[in-house]
Parts: structure tokens; sequence; C-alpha cells
């Protein structure tokens, strides 16, 4: 993708929600230090960016919470153009429109805890991490206790596992 003001390659995407509508612009690095959006605070100046999509522009102070005809107070994104283009306007939204987003997560997922496959490796990763930590663990207390020949297993103990790591090609924990 090409920069909205040159013929670079676009690497910084800024999207704009008000008032309904949606705006993208594409910029490549340079445009985007020019224009300040690599700067938070050259965000606050979008409205010279993308143009005015809404009366007042982006507020220079995000303000949380809803309006009383439902927006919300940061932005003005009103919940019913959520349907319309799939995401909220800004960060804010989550905690102004909080109590109906959480109503309607059961409707769209099945629970509110996520029960996924896990990664390949993972799991015996992560056995392998907490062995080594509790291996570590018993190795310095029993150093405090002055148990030398215990501290000499677990250490020996800990230095296999460490070289079987090591020449299978893993990570080390």
């Amino acid at each position: 993708m090409k920069c909205d003001f040159c013929e670079e390659k676009a690497t910084v995407f800024f999207t704009q929600v008000a008032d309904g509508a949606m705006k993208k612009v594409a910029l490549c690095g340079a445009c985007a230090d020019e224009r300040g959006v690599d700067d938070p605070e050259g965000l606050l100046m979008a409205d010279q960016l993308l143009g005015p999509l809404s009366g007042t522009g982006v507020p220079e102070a995000p303000i949380s919470g809803k309006s009383e005809n439902g927006e919300c107070l940061s932005c003005g994104f009103a919940l019913e153009n959520y349907q319309k283009v799939g995401r909220f306007g800004c960060s804010e939204c989550y905690g102004a429109f909080r109590q109906e987003v959480t109503q309607r997560i059961p409707s769209l997922h099945r629970g509110g805890k996520h029960e996924g496959r896990i990664p390949q490796g993972l799991v015996a990763f992560e056995q392998r991490k907490e062995r080594l930590t509790n291996l570590a663990l018993a190795l310095e207390s029993a150093v405090e206790e002055e148990d030398y020949e215990k501290a000499a297993k677990l250490r020996d103990q800990i230095q296999e596992m460490e070289n079987s790591e090591s020449t299978q090609g893993g990570a080390k924990a």
C-alpha cells in the first residue's frame, strides 16, 4: 500500500471514526513524522490530517463515560455505529459502553473465558520451566541447610536438564 501523500510505501495507518463515518489514511514514515502521527501528542491534530469528520474534531483530553444521548464523551461514537463499522471509535468507548458490551459478550462467545487450543510444545515448555524453578528453589534451600550432598544432586539435575535442552535446540527458560 502506498502513502496517501507521496508514492512511498505506507508503514503507518491511521483510522478515525466519528458520527458513523470512518476515514483511513496510509502514511510512509517520513510523512507520519512530518504530520506528527508517530508522536502521541500529534494525534490530537487528526483534523489536520484527515479533515474534519465531526463538528468538534478530536477532543484535546480524553473524557471517560457516556453522554445523555448515549455517545462516548471522548470521541462522540454512538453504540449503534458499532453495528455499522464493527469497532469502537476510541479506547474510552469500552468504558463508556461497558454495560452493553458485558451483556453482549455471552451471545458472541461461549462464556467469558477463552478455552481454546494451546500451541504445540507450550505445555511441555511450561512444565519444564516449572520443574527447573522448583529444582533451583530446592538447591537454594539445601545450600542454606548445609546439605551439600543433596545440593550437589540437585545441581546435577539442573545441569542435566539444561544440557538436554541445548542438545535438542530448545530455548532456555
